[in-house]
């Protein structure tokens, strides 16, 4: 008996020695993996994140350098920074370094060569102000906030690379100075990200001709045959670099005039025609012009105070003349107007991309525009109607590709590391109307420019089709004068549409004029650069 319990505290004292060597197993291997994180300290000297594209794979983000240091703290790496950098700096620096840790720096110059400075030059992601309303920015994290950053933020965060350096640390935490120091780059993964169908060069061409003219307002440029936005831009810019300058601004750089909805004014009255055309009625059909219609309670006035008589549609198109396109819209009824107004995306918002859209146009429903005044207004394109600038442009180049709708895109697709663009799939074209229709409103709208109230828009090389519009806010100026939107939208060569062209002067007190010449800048430019074959 006394043997069997000495064999069995014998047995119980090996199982419980095996149970506290077990612990103490377990638990050196947690000191030790403690031990091993507290003897190294990494930190990320640089991000970059995925690349923007244009159609040619010319680069829009991260087509600059800077310099980015890792810094510990040796008596060398604190003698040149306490010379280079501001006090405010050096203070900040200094705190950190004197606390053990190591520092990361940024510069758009080279650091002094030191002992315990360590650099790199890496991407810059914004190094100019082109294209700044279409690229967007990001915030603090790095995610998009708005634009194709915000739009494209999974590709581009999926693309993502960066530079972290590793310390050896003593048992404090501290860096230590002559220890090992480990360097993993994978910034050149941010090479890869997405490509856009702007053209870089029509794009610094369009900002700069329409900055000279316009202070606030847009312009878009669209390639007929495929609907691709080749060139927009929102004025005044602003520099991506320095946002919070711009907060306060009255002129409100950040906002995107492209994208936004205004009045539309007689540019839609090429919608008008397009509904009466289409529902058969000929271009002959006359009515009068006395200045001035009266409709319901309202007076709705022409720009020609004296009144254009009796003119055809022709006439009445070429001179933008408000009571003959009254008229012509309730000789047809509201359900034709809208129906066409509808399928052209005057009732919706257009998507640029997945994950970007437009302002909704506004278009008053059906049954309202069975009121007189209501339907008077729409087909002169006042009233409650409002629309993008690339609604319009989407328009205009349906008329221009002789009927066939593309709804306006930006997206080309995404793009390796390499190089290398797999495209993304469009939508197909809509037929909206007959390509006799459309063949008739290409003829009205080269009259605007050769003899009607565009000629401001005629280019000195070739000829080119547009409409103008002049639209109502209901605002005064400090002045007294009303502020009207100016539009002018066409496209060119006349002969063989290749781009439309869409100007929008925000909030002045002139028509058309401020936007008619640009028109035509933009076509001679388009010409000398090489973008436009003659037929």
């Amino acid at each position: 008996m006394h043997k069997r319990l000495i064999a069995l505290f014998a047995s119980l004292l090996f199982a419980f020695s095996g149970i506290i060597a077990r612990v103490y197993r377990l638990t050196e291997q947690g000191y030790a993996e403690v031990a091993d994180v507290q003897s190294s300290l990494t930190v990320t000297v640089a991000t970059a994140r995925g690349t923007l594209y244009d159609r040619h794979m010319i680069a829009l983000t991260n087509t600059g350098t800077q310099y980015a240091a890792g810094v510990i703290s040796t008596p060398e790496a604190l003698a040149v920074l306490s010379e280079s950098m501001t006090v405010e700096e050096w203070a900040v620096t200094r705190e950190r370094l004197e606390s053990g840790k190591p520092a990361v720096l940024t510069s758009e110059n080279a650091f002094p060569l030191a002992n315990g400075i360590r650099q790199f030059v890496v991407p810059q992601r914004y190094n100019s102000n082109l294209a700044s309303h279409i690229v967007g920015y990001v915030d603090a994290d790095g995610h998009g906030v708005c634009g194709a950053e915000r739009a494209l933020d999974e590709v581009l965060s999926a693309a993502s690379g960066k530079l972290t350096v590793t310390y050896r640390t003593d048992g404090t935490g501290s860096v230590l100075t002559g220890g090992e120091v480990i360097v993993e780059n994978t910034l050149r993964k941010a090479k890869a990200g997405a490509a856009l169908t702007v053209d870089s060069r029509m794009q610094a061409m369009l900002e700069a001709e329409v900055g000279k003219h316009i202070s606030r307002g847009a312009a878009v440029v669209l390639d007929v045959r495929s609907g691709d936005i080749l060139a927009m831009a929102s004025f005044p810019g602003y520099d991506p670099t320095d946002l919070t300058a711009y907060l306060d601004d009255e002129a409100a750089p950040l906002f995107d005039r492209t994208t936004a909805a205004y009045n539309c004014g007689s540019v839609f009255k090429i919608v008008t025609a397009m509904a009466a055309l289409e529902r058969g009625t000929p271009t002959s059909v006359s009515f009068n012009c006395a200045g001035a219609i009266q409709v319901g309670s309202n007076r709705i006035k022409c720009h020609h105070i004296l009144g254009h008589g009796t003119v055809d549609l022709l006439g009445a198109f070429r001179e933008s003349c408000n009571p003959y396109f009254i008229q012509l819209a309730h000789r047809g009824g509201a359900s034709s107007l809208y129906r066409y107004a509808s399928l052209l995306g005057f009732d919706s918002p257009l998507f640029l991309m997945n994950g970007w859209q437009t302002a909704r146009a506004t278009l008053p429903q059906e049954t309202e525009l069975l009121q007189a005044t209501r339907l008077a207004n729409v087909s002169i394109g006042q009233g409650d109607l409002l629309a993008t600038p690339l609604h319009i442009a989407a328009m205009t180049a349906c008329v221009a590709r002789g009927g066939s709708y593309l709804r306006p895109n930006l997206y080309l697709g995404t793009v390796d590391a390499q190089g290398n663009l797999t495209r993304a799939t469009t939508d197909p074209p809509s037929r909206i109307c007959s390509e006799q229709t459309a063949a008739t409103l290409r003829r009205m709208m080269e009259e605007v420019v050769s003899d009607g109230t565009g000629t401001a828009a005629a280019p000195s090389i070739g000829t080119a089709a547009g409409k103008t519009g002049t639209a109502e806010t209901g605002w005064r100026t400090e002045d007294g004068d009303t502020m009207v939107h100016s539009w002018f939208t066409g496209y060119y060569p006349a002969e063989s549409p290749q781009y439309v062209i869409t100007v929008l002067a925000e909030n002045g007190s002139r028509t058309d004029e401020a936007t008619a010449p640009v028109f035509a800048v933009l076509c001679d430019r388009l010409y000398r650069m090489g973008y436009v074959k003659m037929p």
